[in-house]
């Protein structure tokens, strides 16, 4: 075991608390750290963060005092501080090592036994069992939940539906669609599959639109628009006014006003929030998701456009649709993720068409394709007739939602409702 992985994972975890909750595979190991030093402060730093959610390093470094380390330690782990893309690789090489330890340990035991008058094989095969379970006890990841409180969830989650009360579901907004699925549930992911430039980034933002505007707190993070485009397709889409209307001056007063209305709301709204990152891997999408938590503590969905600019081959992307599925169980959030169709012709999208679909579509609670014609004549007010496809809803109905695609402000919207 290298040491310097100690203080490259420790230093990390400093600079970015929220990277605890991904440390479960060694939080429950007796000592995982190879220096005593290091266990000490690891388990300080645990402490603080379940106490706060952060860690203030003045109290890190005081907690430490009291168990004589020395600051010129901590001033040693802050300097070699790793890389965040890389804590899987520091928290396997921890684990690995501390199992090997607690092995070598236990080997060197039985080896001795051989000298050992007063206990009997039988006893140092137990002692060698127990060992194994506690090792791998200590190494389970898992829920906190237990089953009798899931089942407490489930039958309340009834109670609630019987009467009505359809809180348990964060709505689309979309009516059409709302009739089939309800709407999404935390604790899952979806996926909005459609070919490029059909419209999967506008279903995203219309459906972020309309949850915010009803009370909900949501994201939207993006490895290829800016956060000011998406706030421009979410202003054209709560106004019901284009941004190519400024240019043409087909624009009123009363237009004019109701942009800027919405886009002074939307600019001091603390329900949403757009984020734009140029570091397209999971890890760095996965911090983004845990800060926006931390800062927004009512969060309940956020969007990513798009999952397989995550990966750059089939392997990641499998990976990235494991964790995506992960974290919103383990912050209690809706994950909804963007994802490209390599459907040709005019063949009605289906989950195949999914690039890399074998492990999105087992992940994804939802599966919702858009059918839209991009070679079909938009009538006078830029409207187009669309589907969206449910393709996959575990434990729901599936089917066809017929809804209306407006051009001008790249909206999605009930044909009734509008």
């Amino acid at each position: 075991m290298n040491e310097n992985t100690d203080l490259l994972l420790l230093g990390l975890l400093i600079k970015e608390p929220e990277l605890i909750d991904d440390c479960q595979l060694i939080a429950n190991l007796e000592s995982p750290f190879f220096a005593h030093d290091h266990n000490k402060i690891f388990r300080d730093m645990q402490r603080l963060y379940a106490e706060s959610g952060t860690i203030d390093r003045k109290s890190l470094m005081l907690a430490g005092k009291d168990q004589q380390i020395s600051l010129e330690r901590y001033t040693e782990i802050v300097n070699n501080t790793g890389f965040k893309e890389q804590l899987p690789e520091y928290i396997s090489e921890v684990y690995d090592s501390a199992v090997k330890r607690h092995l070598q340990i236990l080997g060197h035991n039985l080896i001795k036994c051989t000298e050992d008058e007063l206990n009997s094989g039988e006893s140092y095969l137990n002692i060698a069992r127990e060992t194994v379970d506690q090792i791998d006890k200590a190494s389970a990841v898992q829920s906190a939940v237990t089953l009798p409180e899931a089942v407490k969830q489930v039958i309340d989650k009834a109670i609630r539906l019987s009467e009505g009360n359809t809180q348990d579901y964060i709505k689309t907004g979309i009516l059409a669609l709302d009739r089939i699925i309800v709407g999404f549930q935390t604790g899952t992911m979806s996926v909005i599959g459609a070919r490029p430039s059909v419209g999967k980034s506008a279903l995203g933002l219309t459906m972020l639109s309309n949850m915010t505007q009803a009370g909900h707190t949501a994201a939207f993070i993006s490895v290829e628009m800016t956060a000011a485009e998406c706030a421009e397709r979410v202003i054209q889409v709560r106004s019901n006014v284009s941004m190519s209307q400024f240019n043409n001056g087909n624009l009123s007063a009363g237009q004019m006003q109701q942009f800027m209305t919405e886009a002074k709301a939307l600019g001091t709204s603390n329900k949403v929030d757009m984020i734009r990152t140029t570091n397209r891997t999971i890890g760095n999408v996965r911090s983004i998701i845990r800060k926006l938590k931390n800062k927004m503590p009512a969060l309940n969905v956020v969007f990513i456009d798009y999952i397989q600019k995550l990966g750059k081959d089939r392997e990641e992307i499998m990976k990235v649709s494991g964790i995506l599925t992960d974290i919103a169980a383990d912050l209690d959030i809706h994950v909804c993720a963007l994802a490209q169709l390599n459907r040709e012709g005019s063949e009605s999208p289906k989950i195949k068409h999914l690039k890399e679909c074998g492990r999105i579509e087992e992940d994804a609670h939802y599966v919702i394709l858009i059918d839209r014609d991009l070679h079909e004549q938009f009538n006078g007010n830029y409207e187009q007739d669309s589907n969206l496809i449910i393709a996959k809803n575990r434990g729901g109905r599936t089917g066809m939602a017929q809804v209306k695609y407006n051009a001008k402000t790249t909206r999605f919207y009930d044909g009734g409702t509008f």
